[in-house]
């Protein structure tokens, strides 16, 4: 079988330049489709995949820039290399922001320009297969990787051990970097399917128009770019296990043939009648409120109880903040080890400002934080200049010279303060609201000293 070219896509409005890099690139062996526009540029983008897109910022009918975004929506694998007579360091920066990979000014010196696209080539052949060793460790996958010591996240392990030996759809939910992502790669890690693909879809990235065709593929001629057959995502993904990211999104259109897809384990391509069964483990996830979104009329009910056999919810960050500093050491471990560093670990300061903080990013936004602190330490441990926290240096002046425990103490004594003042005291409800045992309680309770509100009340009243 003869080696299949490397697919480029060259898109400039000059004429003699197009043309003539066209031939050169014919010549040193890629297969080449030349356009004039932007236009163009994004109907070829549709119809098919290229390795590497050479895209001229200033185009009639839609610019580079634009065709950029495209390419990034539709063909994220796709290396773009933009290129321009009249580039400015804003443009660079702006087209680097939005993906492109390499920006290049006209003249262009061809031999250069072949040896970026051979390494931008070389860039997406490693990609390839990095992709498939990730396939191929999938099933090695340990759940120790999901990293909290708190009763509500072992609640969560439990259920994870509990369903994934089973077929059973899981929904599950959190707000944006709390790792449900992770938690669905443990599942199919742990479950009967982890000698098939792990394949993950976040419907939000996704166009609507080309949802249903991504998800249930579609055959040639079923609409004007479907040039040829295309298998979907649920038929890539059978015998092994189906990720839908960000379900919260998906169209009421979309969300009527997921549901028949849900019920009855086949799909139909678009513009095909024939179904296909799709044994599949299925597990979707989203960041918003489907009860509300039900009650609104945006999602529909029955979906919601064919995906949410299983539930599991992961908390914010701030709501096990015992588990920051557990999170710190794995993600200062992981950082030292890729960029060849030796922190250590980080100040008690520096610790009792990561335990305090509000975490709106959640876990995601906690690794970047080390990710950055790691990147600017000078010394063996990470101090308060290299967390780039504004205002940091005023929050830990005036909170005091506390260490780690003390911090995290009085963080405990005020969230079990505010429970009882709010069930005036009564033990078993605070517990339950606290998610701890009564007898625990009461055990926190006298190593914080906290005292009886009430009762300090009823002594001022008598005076």
């Amino acid at each position: 079988m003869a080696e299949q070219k490397p697919q480029i896509l060259l898109a400039d409005d000059e004429a003699t330049f197009r043309e003539t890099f066209a031939k050169v690139l014919e010549e040193e062996g890629f297969a080449v489709t030349a356009v004039c526009g932007g236009k163009e540029a994004t109907d070829a983008i549709m119809k098919q995949p290229y390795a590497v897109a050479i895209l001229d910022i200033q185009m009639p009918g839609s610019d580079g820039i634009s065709v950029l975004r495209e390419v990034t929506a539709l063909r994220p694998q796709t290396r773009v290399i933009m290129v321009t007579a009249y580039g400015t360091v804003e443009m660079a920066v702006e087209a680097i922001k939005l993906g492109a990979c390499d920006y290049v000014m006209k003249p262009v010196n061809f031999d250069e320009m072949l040896t970026k696209i051979r390494q931008h080539l070389r860039y997406v052949e490693l990609e390839a297969e990095n992709q498939k060793l990730r396939e191929e460790l999938d099933g090695r996958f340990d759940i120790s990787q999901i990293i909290g010591e708190t009763r509500i996240m072992k609640q969560v392990f439990e259920t994870i051990r509990k369903v994934a030996p089973t077929h059973s759809n899981v929904l599950i939910t959190g707000e944006s970097g709390t790792g449900k992502e992770l938690v669905a790669h443990a599942i199919h890690a742990l479950s009967g399917t982890n000698g098939g693909r792990f394949i993950a879809v976040n419907c939000s990235a996704i166009p609507e128009s080309l949802l249903e065709s991504e998800l249930f593929g579609h055959k040639r001629g079923s609409f004007t770019s479907a040039f040829e057959d295309k298998k979907g995502l649920f038929e890539t993904a059978r015998g092994g296990t189906l990720f839908l990211d960000e379900i919260g999104h998906m169209s009421p259109n979309c969300q009527v043939k997921l549901l028949r897809a849900v019920e009855q384990r086949q799909v139909v391509p678009v513009g095909s009648s024939t179904p296909i069964d799709v044994n599949l483990r299925l597990i979707a996830a989203t960041n918003r409120d489907l009860a509300k979104e039900i009650k609104e009329g945006r999602f529909r009910e029955d979906l919601f109880y064919r995906l949410n056999v299983v539930g599991i919810h992961l908390p914010p960050l701030r709501e096990r903040r015992e588990d920051i500093p557990l999170l710190v050491r794995h993600f200062a471990r992981k950082y030292n080890a890729e960029m060849g560093k030796h922190c250590t670990g980080v100040s008690d300061r520096v610790m009792q400002i990561l335990v305090g903080h509000e975490w709106r990013g959640n876990i995601r936004e906690l690794q970047n934080v080390i990710e950055r602190a790691i990147i600017f330490a000078e010394g063996e441990t990470i101090e308060l200049a290299d967390i780039g926290f504004a205002g940091a240096e005023a929050a830990v002046a005036t909170e005091g010279e506390e260490d780690l425990q003390s911090a995290v103490k009085a963080y405990e004594r005020e969230q079990i303060c505010r429970a009882l003042n709010k069930y005036d005291w009564d033990k078993i409800e605070t517990a339950k609201a606290l998610g701890i045992g009564v007898s625990s309680l009461y055990r926190k309770i006298d190593e914080l000293e906290i005292a009886d509100g009430r009762e300090r009340t009823r002594k001022t009243g008598q005076r």
